[in-house]
């Protein structure tokens, strides 16, 4: 039996062997353009990695900080990296790419993607902006066009989130535990982080007339504390970044060592849509007041912030005014730093869409879904509020 299986052995080595060689010969006698070994390269590795384009504004910081290529994948440590980026339609032919996202905010500049669409395609219906925001885009025309979304929303088929809050093995399961870590805050040992600062509520901001009507709810704040504003809409200013997308964080680091309070107020009050200055907050040393139609219980600890349509202006300025005056309860909205691990910016919101956009495709081989109308997820009528003054809730 032994020698069976040896002489087994051999054959199967001669005839690696063979092939090789064979390979080899084709390689060095064949022309470049039909070269054999390239070909089952292309093929093997077509066939092993999803493809996936960036049909139109690469640039865009939604999604340019992750990269383009096979490598990125593997330098981001996703946990499933052969997929392939790609930001110029014409490297493939439309017909092979996996999965064509498409910037929807983007298209008063560019069009669809027109070609005769392949079984296998996803089309992702790609953005980071409210629907008050795409006014230039009527989603009542694009039934049974996508077949997954990317986005802020929560109940995205891939989430493309400004920021995320982790536990860390330390957080509390029960409210008890919570009421605990905020009792702790009130020991001599624990850190006064209204040491030292001397201003109150500060807001940063370049859009001055919003949907949400921030400016008014601000305006009427500032009659009962002040509000130092930053960027475009006031009279102070702040280092930003080249690419005025963020501020730069040397900024926050300016304002924590002066401010307890930072408005993270919202243009826009629709579903699940908070911007990424709440995340940028949450990882400095001021409490921020938040004004927006998310759910913020979802995102963030309980007692970690304070939300401004709870309040009228004058009541919310009161509550500020208490805060201010009251190291400890003050303290007690910081209770959960040690126990949550907080990311923000573009660079983790990026990583963390491509990494999961790229496991989903290699999961879901399955049958392939259409959206049959985005009127119910995507329309200002029935995602977003329009609030009459500062009404409250």
């Amino acid at each position: 039996m032994e020698r069976m299986l040896t002489a087994l052995n051999i054959k199967k080595v001669l005839v690696i062997f063979v092939t090789i060689n064979a390979l080899v010969i084709l390689e060095l006698y064949l022309p470049f353009e039909t070269s054999v070994i390239d070909h089952i390269q292309r093929r093997f590795v077509l066939r092993k990695n999803k493809t996936i384009l960036v049909w139109n504004s690469p640039h865009i910081l939604d999604t340019a900080p992750f990269g383009v290529g096979y490598e990125t994948f593997a330098q981001h440590e996703c946990e499933v990296s052969d997929c392939i980026v790609y930001d110029n339609p014409s490297s493939l032919s439309l017909e092979k790419y996996d999965v064509i996202l498409v910037h929807v905010h983007e298209l008063w500049m560019t069009k669809m993607p027109d070609f005769q669409r392949q079984e296998h395609q996803r089309f992702v219906f790609l953005t980071q902006e409210s629907p008050n925001s795409m006014h230039t885009i009527d989603v009542t025309n694009m039934a049974n066009l996508f077949n997954w979304t990317m986005s802020y929303k929560l109940n995205s088929d891939i989430k493309l989130l400004y920021g995320r809050v982790h536990p860390e093995p330390t957080a509390p399961d029960t409210l008890e535990q919570i009421q605990k870590m905020i009792e702790s805050t009130r020991q001599k040992t624990a850190k006064n982080y209204a040491a030292n600062k001397t201003g109150q509520a500060v807001w940063m901001v370049s859009h001055c007339g919003t949907h949400s009507l921030r400016e008014t709810y601000v305006r009427e704040l500032s009659k009962f504390i002040p509000v130092d504003t930053y960027g475009a809409c006031g009279n102070l200013s702040c280092p930003l970044s080249k690419s005025n997308y963020v501020s730069d964080p040397t900024c926050y680091d300016t304002l924590q060592s002066k401010y307890k309070f930072y408005l993270s107020f919202e243009n826009s009050i629709c579903n699940d849509y908070v911007t990424e200055k709440f995340f940028e907050i949450l990882r400095h040393e001021m409490i921020p007041i938040v004004y927006g139609g998310a759910n913020y219980s979802q995102l963030a600890p309980a007692h970690s912030y304070i939300d401004a349509l709870d309040f009228t202006p004058e009541m919310l300025a009161s509550y500020l005014q208490l805060l201010d005056a009251n190291d400890t309860l003050y303290n007690e909205y910081f209770w959960w730093k040690d126990h949550y691990r907080v990311e923000a910016g573009v660079q983790q919101m990026a990583r963390h869409a491509f990494c999961d956009l790229c496991k989903k495709l290699h999961q879901d081989e399955g049958v392939i879904k259409y959206y049959p109308e985005l009127v119910s997820q995507w329309h200002p009528t029935t995602q977003c509020r329009y609030l009459k003054s500062w009404e409250t809730n």
